[in-house]
């Protein structure tokens, strides 16, 4: 067993005052490491729910770099989940949602189809409340999430089963 937390950096006050910034990226870096935290997600998506869904929705952008990975691996499409407004093309549907330190938005494209959420970090939960809303609306049905990284003493909660594979008391 991994302790991912040797290999996480932390940054106090980070994007603002008050916010300690968790850096996933020596992880990154470290492709053995990354091999076993993508290991480490798959065993629990498998343990989560059957792999029946049809896609990964990735959240931008630290969920595109292992989200795009676990996608492969199981042989299932992908499905951006933009904060950057309008760089979807076609019919887009959007979301407001709170973060823990503002406020943000989330696009997709109109689709249909089960969705699996993934993103490096859950904190409030506000990002992946929005992607869930956003793909709700657009024609997907969200079944589950999986996160790299809970902030536990945040208490986030979310409408769909998840999982998370490091864990911050």
């Amino acid at each position: 067993m991994v302790n991912y937390k040797e290999y996480i950096k932390e940054y106090k006050n980070f994007p603002i005052d008050g916010i300690n910034y968790l850096d996933i990226n020596p992880i990154y870096q470290n492709s053995k490491i990354r091999d076993t935290l993508v290991t480490d997600c798959m065993e629990n998506i498998v343990d989560m729910i059957p792999p029946t869904f049809d896609y990964i929705g990735v959240i931008e952008s630290r969920g595109f770099l292992i989200g795009s990975i676990i996608a492969h691996l199981l042989d299932k499409g992908i499905v951006l989940l933009r904060s950057k407004k309008d760089r979807l093309p076609g019919k887009i549907y959007t979301v407001k949602h709170e973060l823990e330190y503002g406020e943000s938005m989330v696009q997709v494209q109109e689709g249909s189809g089960k969705v699996l959420v993934f993103d490096d970090v859950l904190a409030t939960g506000g990002t992946a409340t929005g992607s869930i809303e956003c793909l709700t609306k657009a024609g997907y049905t969200p079944v589950g999430a999986l996160f790299l990284v809970e902030l536990d003493f945040l208490k986030p909660s979310l409408s769909v089963p998840y999982k998370s594979i490091i864990h911050y008391e």
